[in-house]
């Protein structure tokens, strides 16, 4: 089918796909959470330039991309596309917040609870992490005996999703409303600059390189959309796209590429039968599970020290899941369905 037809969400099952891109990202956090024990990674091991937990995120800016430009396009109001992105971001973030600082912190912190609570630290952590300005890493007296301090270190690719949301509006009015053919050329050319020049970039720069190879997925996605209704899926897309990405491995567009590829297969698995008829899961706990996941498994470290990567990607996976559909049930979803009512 044509990607067009793909985006009918009766016709698609890519919910499961954010699902396991999210678990994927609680899989590759595990070894920084254990002290003296070194995971394999079997994403790292196979490709040798990316691993499981960065794949999984790149794949969510790309259907990020793919999916917001398609929303934009097919209905171009600036201010009810740019609500529809805060409502799917914020209210789930809002609680993920208050509950790290006013319950999980309360228990944890090393700190009484008056000096925990009237610490400038906690009230900048609240704030800025709510808004997605200026994000703070650490609790006053929070996980300060594990191997990381971080609270919650999955929260540093929102404020990069809002950017890219942003960008896609003015990216939209100013180019893509009226000189469709532009738009394509300017996206094409735009992730073939990040995608060949940044991993050429020094390895001082890696973190920034990360962001960019992030705004790239998202412009992919993007890109997609655009070509929505020309874009054929299919068995014989994926093969000749793994030709592809054998003939220009060992090159520097080898990740270009995969990257392509990789989105592509993942696009037209989730139109096939096994995932929309039988792979098919209630609801969309994936925000949730990526949002917590860090957390839950900060905690299963200072709970259970003596246990392992394995288990620490299990009980969190398990963990974030119910944690997930609880953040689905009763807060994103709700919010979503008010918005609808207004707008």
């Amino acid at each position: 089918m044509i990607l067009s037809q793909l985006l009918q969400p009766k016709n698609n099952n890519l919910d499961s796909f954010r699902i396991l891109a999210a678990l994927l990202v609680i899989y590759g956090h595990a070894p920084a959470f254990l002290p003296g024990q070194a995971g394999s990674d079997f994403v790292f091991d196979w490709l040798g330039f990316d691993y499981s937990g960065s794949l999984a995120v790149k794949f969510f800016f790309m259907l990020s991309g793919l999916l917001v430009t398609h929303s934009l396009l097919a209905r171009p109001q600036i201010f009810s596309f740019l609500l529809r992105r805060a409502v799917r971001i914020f209210p789930g973030l809002f609680v993920c917040i208050f509950l790290s600082v006013f319950v999980l912190g309360l228990i944890v912190t090393s700190l009484s609870a008056g000096e925990y609570l009237l610490h400038p630290q906690t009230l900048r952590y609240w704030l800025h992490n709510s808004s997605l300005i200026g994000l703070q890493w650490e609790l006053p007296g929070v996980f300060t005996a594990a191997k990381t301090s971080t609270v919650n270190g999955s929260l540093w690719t929102l404020p990069l999703e809002v950017m890219c949301y942003v960008s896609l509006v003015v990216f939209y009015v100013l180019i893509l409303k009226a000189h469709y053919k532009i738009a394509c050329s300017i996206l094409f050319v735009l992730i073939s600059l990040i995608f060949y020049g940044t991993p050429l970039w020094p390895g001082g720069l890696i973190r920034f390189t990360e962001s960019l190879l992030l705004g790239g997925c998202f412009c992919i996605g993007s890109f997609y959309a655009v070509l929505e209704r020309q874009l054929v899926l299919g068995i014989k897309g994926v093969v000749l796209g793994l030709v592809m990405v054998f003939l220009l491995w060992q090159t520097p567009l080898q990740q270009f590429a995969f990257y392509c590829v990789f989105f592509y297969t993942c696009l037209y698995l989730s139109g096939t039968t096994v995932f929309t008829k039988i792979l098919k899961l209630p609801g969309d706990p994936s925000y949730g599970i990526y949002i917590y996941g860090f957390v839950i498994q900060q905690c299963l470290v200072m709970v259970y020290p003596a246990q392992g990567i394995l288990f620490n990607q299990i009980a969190a996976a398990i963990i974030a899941i119910i944690v997930g559909y609880f953040s689905w049930y009763l807060i994103e979803k709700p919010a979503i369905q008010m918005m609808k009512k207004r707008i």
